[in-house]
C-alpha cells in the first residue's frame, strides 16, 4: 500500500516507471507550448499544487495566478518556492473561488480534474473559458486496455487502488463507463471532458502522452489543446 506520509512528489516523481509516467505530461506540455507557439505572458493554473508547472513554460512567464485546494499543503510549498511578486497561489475548492476580473493568454489544468466532483467539472471549465485564450489540459486514461494495465500494476506493485467490483472491473476494461462508479480516477472518461470543453471552447487537438503517435485510448494521460471561441 501507498505510505501516505511520504509526500505527493515523492511518491509521483523520485524514481522508476511511475516517475518517468507522471513526468511525460508535463514534458508535453512544454512541447505543445512550443508547438502551437503560444508564448504565454500571463498564465492561469487549476490544480497548482506545488507550481511545478512554471518550470515546463518556456519562457517564465510574466504573471501566473495558481489555483488549489491545498492538498497536502501543496500552496504551502509553492509559497516558498516561488517568491516572484507577480505571481499569486490561491485556495480553491468551488469554481466561484477563480476571479474573472484578469485576462490570461493560457490556462493549465494537469491531471486535476478527474479529482473534481463531476457536478463542478462543468462550471470550473465555464470559468475558464471567461478568462484564457488557450486552455491546455492533461487526464488520465482510466479506461479500455490501459486501465487493465494499469489497475493490475498497481495491485501487483502494492500501491493504493480503488476498490472495482468484478462487474466494474470489467465494464471499465470494455470502456463502458457509465457502468462504473465514479470516485477521483474511478470511472473517470476522458472523453467526458473534451466533450464539455467543446461546450466553451474550441477544440484544437487531442493527443495521448507520453507516445503521441497512438490513439488516445493507447496512452497513459491524453492532451487537450482548446482555444477562446470567437
Amino acid at each position: 500500500m501507498n505510505d501516505f506520509s511520504v509526500g505527493y512528489n515523492e511518491r509521483l516523481f523520485h524514481k522508476g516507471l511511475r516517475s518517468r509516467w507522471h513526468l511525460a505530461r508535463f514534458f508535453w506540455l512544454e512541447r505543445t507550448i512550443k508547438s502551437f507557439g503560444i508564448n504565454p505572458v500571463s498564465v492561469v493554473e487549476l490544480g497548482c499544487y506545488d507550481g511545478k508547472t512554471i518550470k515546463f513554460i518556456n519562457p517564465t512567464p510574466q504573471r501566473y495566478v495558481g489555483y488549489d485546494a491545498n492538498w497536502e499543503g501543496g500552496l504551502d510549498i509553492t509559497r516558498k518556492a516561488w517568491k516572484n511578486p507577480n505571481y499569486e497561489f490561491c485556495i480553491c475548492d468551488q469554481p466561484e473561488q477563480i476571479s474573472t476580473e484578469e485576462l490570461f493568454d493560457m490556462a493549465i489544468c494537469m491531471e486535476t480534474l478527474e479529482h473534481i466532483p463531476p457536478i463542478m467539472v462543468d462550471p470550473y471549465i465555464e470559468k475558464l473559458s471567461k478568462i484564457a485564450t488557450y486552455l491546455i489540459v492533461t487526464v488520465p486514461v482510466e479506461k479500455g486496455p490501459v486501465f487493465l494495465f494499469k489497475h493490475l500494476g498497481k495491485i501487483l506493485s502494492g500501491y493504493q487502488h480503488e476498490n472495482y467490483t468484478l462487474r466494474e472491473f470489467f465494464y471499465a476494461s470494455l470502456g463502458i463507463m457509465n457502468k462504473v462508479e465514479r470516485n477521483q480516477h474511478k470511472g473517470f472518461d476522458y472523453n467526458e471532458i473534451i466533450k464539455i470543453i467543446s461546450k466553451y471552447f474550441d477544440v484544437v487537438k487531442t493527443e495521448p502522452h507520453p507516445f503521441s503517435f497512438l490513439p488516445n485510448c493507447f496512452g497513459i494521460g491524453v492532451g487537450i489543446v482548446a482555444k477562446k471561441r470567437k
